[in-house]
């Protein structure tokens, strides 16, 4: 009996790992880091042009908004430490903090985007240009 319950658990082990493989093109499809650009530096944010168009990935409702840059101002407050961003479709407000490592220099720092407990919960990325 012992034998036979190791069998079968082999065979469904099997049988699982050959159905995930068959699925596995399609959950490699779809887009990736050719369709967006997580901007972490400040010196990402200067190079946003107005007319380009960013993401607004909020972790707390799961939603993806999409906001147009208006000019390189605009841009700059995503990044400015201390200010805060509304998320559009929760309406929750997310700080903007300067996130640095110890034994890096103090050029090194990252723009992280935080909720009332200090917890990282949003960040904005560029949105690529089609070239169809």
């Amino acid at each position: 009996m012992k034998l036979m319950n190791q069998r079968i658990k082999t065979i469904g082990a099997g049988s699982l790992l050959a159905l995930a493989l068959g699925f596995a093109p399609n959950m490699w499809a779809g887009p990736g880091p050719q369709q967006w650009q997580t901007l972490r530096g400040q010196e990402q944010f200067k190079r946003i042009k107005a007319g380009e168009k960013v993401a607004y990935v909020c972790n707390q409702c799961k939603t993806v908004s999409e906001r147009v840059v208006n000019s390189s101002e605009h841009a700059m407050e995503l990044c400015k430490e201390g200010a805060t961003v509304m998320c559009p479709s929760c309406t929750k407000k997310t700080k903007i903090v300067m996130k640095r490592q110890r034994n890096d220099p103090p050029t090194h720092s990252e723009v992280v985007y935080v909720n009332e407990k200090g917890e990282e919960c949003a960040f904005v990325a560029k949105i690529a240009e089609n070239n169809e």
